[in-house]
């Protein structure tokens, strides 16, 4: 059994329903063990994030939950948390539910088969969310224009980084503070684990021109 960190019990066949997204097209190639590991990490920096909350439970929205990592992993390894796994795509969609009727966390995830600038529009779930959580979902500009509606003031987005490649802007360069702040985001810092994760606050409200129409944040990225 892969063992989940503290906060959780990871469901026994976790393993098998990410190989099955994987036979589906909609992991990547390679063993889920690595995958389920890099998507733990998201609940450990959300874990250490609400250290000393009093809030009981906490809502969560995952970008592009695609084969489930990191949205399932993170439901099925945190109890204190309820999910909303936002993926466009209608196959994937319905894997998302099926997996998380196997996995037995069905009462603790919804599945929104929309885009993400639909779900920043929609007035139930503008404002809404304790914390977002986004892997390999689109470059920096395209993540913070989606998730930042969807944030509460004082909620927290979590995106994990993948290693600098030669000639691009890494670190603190691929976040500039500037054009955050149009979201109402501030860099936070970076969670470490055996992989790196980035952390962005919701300051104030985001303004109600964010996020533009569909398509419109990764063909006109602000930043």
């Amino acid at each position: 059994m892969h063992r989940a960190d503290e906060g959780g019990h990871t469901p026994e066949n976790l393993i098998d329903v990410l190989v099955d997204a994987r036979e589906a097209g909609f992991l990547g190639p390679g063993p889920v063990e690595p995958q389920i590991s890099h998507a733990e990490g998201f609940a450990a920096a959300g874990r250490h994030l609400t250290e000393g909350s009093r809030s009981a439970r906490l809502l969560l929205a995952d970008l592009g939950s695609g084969g489930g990592v990191p949205g399932l992993v993170v439901a099925a390894c945190w109890d204190l948390v309820d999910m909303v796994l936002i993926e466009a795509n209608g196959r994937r969609a319905a894997f998302l539910r099926r997996a998380a009727g196997r996995l037995g966390i069905e009462e603790r995830v919804e599945v929104m088969q929309q885009r993400a600038e639909v779900c920043g529009r929609d007035p139930e779930m503008r404002n809404h969310f304790d914390g977002v959580t986004a892997r390999s979902f689109g470059r920096p500009a395209v993540v913070a224009e989606c998730a930042a509606p969807l944030l509460k003031v004082g909620g927290w987005l979590i995106v994990s980084e993948p290693p600098p490649e030669p000639g691009s802007p890494g670190g603190p360069g691929r976040w500039p503070a500037a054009p955050l702040s149009e979201l109402g985001l501030e860099p936070e810092g970076i969670f470490e684990t055996d992989y790196e994760y980035r952390v962005l606050r919701q300051v104030t409200p985001c303004p109600p021109r964010f996020p533009r129409r569909d398509g419109v944040p990764a063909k006109r990225p602000l930043f």
